[in-house]
């Protein structure tokens, strides 16, 4: 084979001819340098997937080898964690591994050390006593009304004592199957006595679903949510706000319950241990279902003819009205009393509380008698 030379063909083009010729005559050649150019494209990612897998490694081992890990309590479940154990010996004394170990544990404890009740409650002793009225006219006016109001409600509804009232059937009787859940709300200010209504609420015969603690406008916020959170309660929550709702806000809160009964309660209201498991089983029977219930009450006095009534304090008339119970007066509740408006606490179903809103408020300036 070969290649003759035209007078006329380029030198370009005799080349070509060179090259193409002696391509043809080594394929052989040409056929074994393709493997050799695999072959190094396969080690090259051989030694990548190398490289990658001691990056990792070197990663694990720095991460295990830290002063700050302490591997006694790790479980030897990988390969780094065996090397560590190892070669962390030969790196990191012993001794350091422990003084650092030993410094973090003092930090963690100093800064999430529990808050206990004991370091943040506030006591504040209520004096109920009052004043006694040494008026024999005036205390003779208020027993003499006070009787004839329960001589009346006898002969209407029936009135009973305690013992009567815990022996009537009871959806809510503590001995039934059926358990009731009663949130209970408690309305705070200024006084002192949150630790002591928490204290006797956990140690219910009956014990309570929900707590909810409400500061509305309190300049003792700060401190009320410090003792809620000591208790590390989850049924015990705490509700803030700067803005005073005033009266209402109990109420408007009590909308928001899951629960089967609410239980709303003043700050200077302590309840007895026995009180959820009283007024559950009252408010279980079929007569006292639909009736709020609680400890302090009022009958209103008489009308005046300018509208108008008089205080039930007003002196040398039986038309004032009563307060219930009134120690001022010797009169004491032995039986239960129907009255007009309630006082400090009040016990009642959930369903209630929405009648409460029924008619739009003519002001929330009102006290305690709004609209019960």
């Amino acid at each position: 084979m070969g290649l003759v030379e035209h007078p006329q063909m380029r030198s370009g083009e005799y080349l070509e001819g060179m090259i193409s010729d002696y391509v043809k005559s080594n394929g052989k050649t040409n056929k074994f340098k393709q493997p050799h150019k695999s072959a190094s494209a396969r080690l090259v990612r051989i030694l990548t997937c190398l490289q990658f897998a001691f990056a990792v490694y070197a990663t694990f081992l720095i991460y295990y080898m830290s002063p700050s890990i302490d591997l006694r309590t790790k479980p030897d479940f990988t390969w780094a964690t065996r090397i560590a154990h190892q070669w962390r010996q030969y790196i990191i004394p012993p001794h350091v591994i422990g003084h650092y170990q030993d410094q973090a544990s003092y930090l963690v404890a100093s800064e999430i050390q529990p808050i206990k009740p004991s370091d943040v409650c506030e006591k504040e002793k209520i004096d109920f006593e009052q004043k006694k009225s040494n008026d024999a006219q005036m205390i003779k006016l208020k027993r003499e009304l006070y009787e004839e109001v329960l001589d009346f409600q006898k002969r209407k509804t029936n009135t009973e004592t305690l013992p009567q009232l815990m022996a009537m059937k009871s959806k809510w009787d503590l001995r039934g199957p059926k358990k009731p859940k009663v949130t209970v709300i408690l309305n705070h200010f200024k006084r002192k006595t949150l630790c002591a209504q928490l204290e006797s609420l956990l140690h219910q015969t009956l014990p309570f679903h929900h707590v909810w603690v409400l500061a509305f406008g309190s300049p003792n916020e700060l401190s009320l949510k410090r003792i809620v959170e000591s208790y590390n309660d989850s049924r015990i929550s705490f509700v803030s706000s700067s803005y005073d709702f005033k009266y209402y806000g109990r109420f408007q809160m009590a909308l928001q319950t899951e629960a089967d009964l609410v239980y709303i309660l003043d700050d200077d209201m302590i309840p007895g241990r026995k009180m959820l498991q009283i007024l559950s089983h009252v408010a279980g029977t079929d007569k006292y279902s639909n009736a709020v219930l609680g400890s302090i009450g009022r009958i209103l006095p008489f009308r005046q003819k300018d509208f108008t009534f008089p205080s039930y304090r007003k002196f040398r008339s039986k038309e004032a009205g009563l307060y219930l119970p009134d120690p001022a007066y010797d009169i004491t509740v032995d039986k239960i009393v129907q009255v007009d408006f309630l006082s400090s606490s009040w016990f009642l179903s959930a369903e209630l509380v929405k009648t409460l809103f029924i008619e739009t408020p003519f002001t929330f300036a009102t006290g305690e008698d709004l609209h019960l």
